[in-house]
């Protein structure tokens, strides 16, 4: 499976490819020279706009637009989504989202979760819980639109 680097400049379509299942990491720090470090130690595909940048590494991808759908679009027309991946990773940092007891959310935050769903998900890393609520067909609705016209 590939692997990528999103840089600041095109951190939501780095959002939507975690959505859609792509394991994309997002730096922390901002010194092109750090991020092609880590891209190159980790054999990462850099995702940049920045066109000098994108010079500088050989494994990048320009992305030339600034809408975030048409970034995404470009990266799955090169590298097709697997839709058993869809809402596998969180998409604040990436990492691989984990299967949860609702009943385990504190009942005064989440009253309507636990009684919805038995099972949601839940991120280790960021502490965060995700579930198949009103968001989750919007959600999908945009990944499907997004694949249709990425083809």
């Amino acid at each position: 499976m590939y692997k990528f680097m999103a840089d600041h400049m095109v951190k939501r379509a780095c959002e939507w490819l975690r959505l859609m299942g792509y394991d994309v990491s997002y730096p922390q720090y901002h010194d092109d020279n750090d991020i092609l470090k880590e891209c190159k130690s980790r054999n990462l595909i850099l995702l940049t706009r920045d066109a000098e940048f994108y010079k500088r590494y050989y494994r990048s991808i320009y992305m030339d637009s600034t809408d975030f759908r048409q970034q995404v679009m470009e990266v799955i027309s090169m590298f097709p989504p697997d839709k058993h991946n869809f809402l596998t990773r969180c998409p604040v940092c990436n990492h691989i989202l984990e299967k949860a007891k609702s009943e385990n959310l504190d009942p005064s935050k989440f009253t309507e979760v636990r009684k919805r769903f038995k099972t949601i998900n839940y991120c280790p890393e960021c502490k965060k819980y995700y579930w198949k609520g009103s968001h989750y067909l919007k959600i999908m609705e945009q990944i499907s639109s997004l694949i249709e016209n990425g083809n």
